[in-house]
């Protein structure tokens, strides 16, 4: 049986948790089938950092006063000190894929933190990712690796299971239980009990000393 292409159409993230779009396109077949996923599992670190990084794409493009900060020396890097203090009130929340081959581009939909504590909804236009002139985005080529990083990471978090927290089978028979850490990992911490027998033996020799 022919398996399917996953194409990440358009990804979102709200309180830790992932929903996306995505088509099952079938080569042979002929076929394509658009799925929604709306997850309860948390997301992984992984995917919080890729939607980060796409935060100065979100104010380039939309010509926030930050923009000023970077250059094509820096969009693609990790953020100095200095430069995530500036734009840390800016987060991105989704973005959605859309066009093909020379057209192919994307639109992130994010949020800034105002100084009264109110959110401002920011909707990048649409960012073809090849700069076709003197009014193409002219970090188109950074934006797409950005997108393809994302892309990756909700693929791995629908199909891969690559979640924060990963639920583990519980052996209610063991003393030692298990305790699931951030990034999927567990750790058996044995509970320190100590032999009833003893306990007994000990509480004996006590009641002798004292009569």
């Amino acid at each position: 049986m022919e398996k399917a292409k996953n194409v990440i159409e358009k990804a979102s993230i709200k309180a830790e948790r992932c929903e996306a779009t995505y088509k099952e396109k079938y080569t042979e077949a002929n076929y394509t089938n658009e799925v929604s996923k709306k997850c309860d599992q948390i997301i992984h670190s992984d995917l919080k950092k890729a939607f980060s990084a796409l935060v100065p794409f979100l104010v380039t493009i939309t010509e926030q006063p930050e923009a000023k900060l970077f250059s094509l020396a820096n969009i693609d890097l990790e953020p100095t000190e200095d430069i995530q203090t500036e734009i840390s009130k800016y987060v991105v929340t989704g973005y959605s894929n859309g066009g093909s081959e020379e057209s192919a581009g994307v639109t992130i939909i994010g949020q800034k933190i105002l100084k009264s504590g109110q959110v401002l909804n920011l909707i990048a236009p649409f960012t073809k990712f090849s700069n076709d002139g003197l009014d193409g985005y002219k970090y188109g080529s950074e934006l797409e690796l950005a997108i393809q990083c994302c892309d990756y990471e909700v693929s791995e978090y629908l199909f891969g299971e690559k979640y924060g927290i990963k639920q583990e089978t519980l052996d209610f028979e063991s003393d030692a239980p298990i305790e699931a850490s951030v990034d999927g990992a567990a750790e058996n911490k044995p509970k320190k009990s100590r032999n009833k027998k003893a306990r007994v033996i000990e509480e004996v020799h006590i009641f002798d000393k004292t009569a």
